[in-house]
């Protein structure tokens, strides 16, 4: 007698998956949509200042502005990792983290994850992709069609309006959704 396995795989399976953490995602946003705010807001403001301003800027200004973006990515990421981290999933990461002994079991549970369900992966980070790029065609339709206002005709002015909704919109929820992504394989 011959036990079919039904349990998709592939496809399948990367769908589902990719549905799981598409509802995750949104209730991590949903659950702190300030602290999302927040933290994408300063890459927001920063992308737009160097859009609209319309004389060179000094060098040694821009060098200062990608540190201060360089750190405030570094904080976007513990901020990611914080919106995720429900209590009980804190407490696993940092058990699973706390020590070396520990953490090099996880990385090997993570190796053994993705060296077994790779085509899984794939598919996920396939439709990862797919979904992102067709949000940010949409949120640049959608900005596009609020750029037609007075306001926003100039060129620059509707590029910086289309950047700094992608920056407010698509980083957050990109890093919030790798998270959970990656979370899962973790544990």
């Amino acid at each position: 007698m011959i036990l079919w396995d039904i349990a998709p795989t592939g496809f399948p399976r990367a769908w589902q998956n990719s549905g799981e953490f598409w509802a995750q995602t949104g209730m991590v946003v949903a659950r702190h949509p300030l602290a999302v705010l927040v933290c994408s807001a300063v890459p927001a403001a920063e992308r737009a200042y160097l859009l609209l301003h319309a004389e060179p800027i000094p060098r040694w200004r821009l060098t200062l502005l990608e540190a201060v973006l360089t750190v405030w990515r570094v904080l976007l990421c513990i901020g990611a990792l914080w919106v995720v981290l429900t209590p009980e999933r804190w407490r696993t990461f940092w058990f699973r983290f706390s020590d070396n002994y520990a953490m090099q079991n996880s990385l090997q549970h993570l190796g053994a994850y993705l060296g077994q369900h790779l085509h899984i992966v794939l598919w996920e980070l396939t439709l990862f992709a797919a979904a992102f790029l067709l949000l940010n065609y949409a949120l640049v339709w959608m900005a596009r069609g609020l750029a037609r206002l007075d306001a926003l005709r100039e060129a620059d002015r509707q590029r910086a309006f289309v950047s700094v909704v992608r920056n407010l919109v698509l980083v957050p929820l990109a890093l919030i959704y790798l998270v959970e992504l990656l979370q899962q394989k973790f544990y």
